[in-house]
């Protein structure tokens, strides 16, 4: 998982590229697995400063599993 130290909504997130699922660890303290999430969706998160805000709709487009 990479911190999101930038983020004031994600506290962490890690991508597997293999399976395309994005796993997002909110700091309301949340965790979730979105699937089939496109590459480019990752990469304009890392590259944000406001990730979620930004990037959060595109987010939500896909299915979700909730962690934690």
């Amino acid at each position: 998982m990479i911190p999101m130290r930038h983020s004031k909504a994600l506290e962490e997130m890690g991508y597997d590229l293999e399976d395309r699922t994005l796993r997002v660890r909110f700091r309301s303290g949340g965790l979730y697995d979105y699937l089939d999430v496109a590459p480019e969706i990752v990469e304009g998160l890392l590259g944000s400063a406001h990730p979620w805000t930004e990037w959060g709709r595109r987010v939500l487009e896909h299915d979700v599993r909730r962690l934690g």
